[in-house]
């Protein structure tokens, strides 16, 4: 089955992603830009390639000028004084990655977020609180739960995770240095209630962990594009889980809609 075929194959789940937009500033050598950014884009693509269709809970800034993706429905928009704002620098070194601006806690009404089939929660830098989730089915990114938030400082993971959930469909992701960072083990985050636990590895591909074993998926190819890879990865996984396929099936679709997201990166729809 090829990939376009997997996206036309059974019903449109609905995945409401919550988090916040950010601003990012990226600089490499002596070129720099800025972007919209935050996992309500990239996640959200996730879900829209993989045939689902995408609801934001947002955050927001009264200083964000950038349109919103036209495939993210608008579930709520709560509106800070400033948005999240990051500085990217990237050079021969590697990268470094500041926060600039931050803002307070969302609060999140689960009865606005009752009707759609999944929530992928997805902070950048905890903006979301940590407790148990229950819901239908949750998916969550340990990114944002981990990072230090200090306005000026490099964001390091040093914060504890301790969000469990309650549901029938629960899908973890992080990459090998978070989990790393976490301290925690597979069986960890299964006792905490996560059945399907994505570990990503860069380069490498990913590892599918359930109780009923592990899967090791990787590429064949690789492209450049390194921004949001992880947020669109676990979009397209627990879509294509919410759409029914199983977890092999989930797992070599999710890595085919990402090897040509590393290399499309945001212009993966017009593939």
């Amino acid at each position: 089955m090829r990939k376009k075929e997997a996206r036309k194959m059974r019903r449109k789940s609905r995945v409401a992603i919550v988090g916040a937009m950010t601003i990012d500033e990226i600089v490499y050598g002596k070129q720099s830009l800025e972007r919209p950014g935050g996992a309500p884009i990239y996640s959200g693509l996730g879900v829209t390639i993989a045939g689902g269709l995408a609801g934001g809970y947002i955050s927001i800034g009264k200083d964000f000028n950038y349109s919103l993706p036209s495939y993210l429905e608008v579930i709520e928009k709560i509106v800070f004084e400033r948005t999240m704002r990051f500085l990217l620098v990237l050079d021969e070194k590697g990268r470094k990655l500041t926060l600039k601006f931050s803002h307070g806690k969302m609060p999140i009404d689960m009865e606005k977020l009752s009707s759609w089939d999944g929530i992928l929660l997805n902070p950048v830098c905890g903006e979301i609180p940590s407790t148990t989730f229950e819901f239908k089915a949750v998916a969550v990114d340990i990114q944002g739960f981990i990072r230090n938030c200090v306005e000026g400082e490099e964001i390091q993971n040093t914060n504890r995770f301790n969000v469990s959930v309650k549901s029938e469909l629960s899908v973890f992701h992080a990459n090998r240095d978070e989990l790393m960072a976490s301290g925690l083990s597979i069986s960890d985050l299964h006792e905490m209630g996560y059945q399907e636990i994505i570990i990503s590895d860069g380069h490498k591909g990913f590892q599918l962990y359930t109780k009923n074993g592990q899967l090791k998926l990787e590429p064949d190819m690789v492209g450049n594009y390194e921004v949001g890879n992880g947020d669109f990865l676990l979009g397209t996984y627990f879509t294509l889980r919410l759409n029914g396929f199983d977890t092999r099936l989930a797992s070599v679709y999710a890595l085919q809609f990402s090897e040509v997201f590393s290399t499309l990166g945001l212009n993966v729809l017009r593939h």
